[in-house]
């Protein structure tokens, strides 16, 4: 696959809208997983996921931003990990946008502006793509 075909099989996936994982780095320097439920997406691969301002996840991004994403083809043929570092943001335009994006939100937040109301913004270094009902036993990878 070239560049831009693996850029857009990861945006591909990670558009559909289904859940996905966040790992971090724990306490104890161990991963840490949790699944997340909704998303903005920017070009390329410039994520935004909505959480409890007070989350551990948050605690644990402000310790070592080093961070994945795990995403899976409805069809179950490919499996997107992405790579990077996440960063915690108080921007009122930015949750706006998720606001809009992740209808959900309204059943745990009053509003973009509630401030439990946590952004995570993930920034992609790597993707791997495991394409398995394509024959994949090798993951695809690119650096960004």
């Amino acid at each position: 696959m070239e560049r831009e075909e693996i850029i857009k099989a990861a945006q591909d996936i990670c558009k559909v809208g289904a859940p996905f994982v966040l790992a971090t780095v724990g306490e104890d320097d161990g991963p840490r997983m949790r699944w997340m439920g909704g998303l903005y997406l920017e070009e390329p691969l410039i994520i935004y996921m909505a959480g409890g301002a007070r989350a551990r996840k948050m605690a644990q991004i402000h310790r070592d931003p080093l961070g994945q994403l795990m995403f899976q083809a409805p069809d179950f043929s490919k499996v997107i990990t992405l790579y990077g570092n996440c960063q915690v943001l108080d921007d009122l335009s930015i949750r706006q946008k998720l606001w809009e994006a992740i209808p959900q939100l309204s059943k745990h937040m009053s509003g973009p502006d509630d401030p439990e109301f946590g952004v995570v913004r993930f920034d992609t270094q790597k993707i791997e793509i495991l394409a398995l009902q394509e024959g994949g036993r090798e993951p695809i990878i690119l650096e960004l």
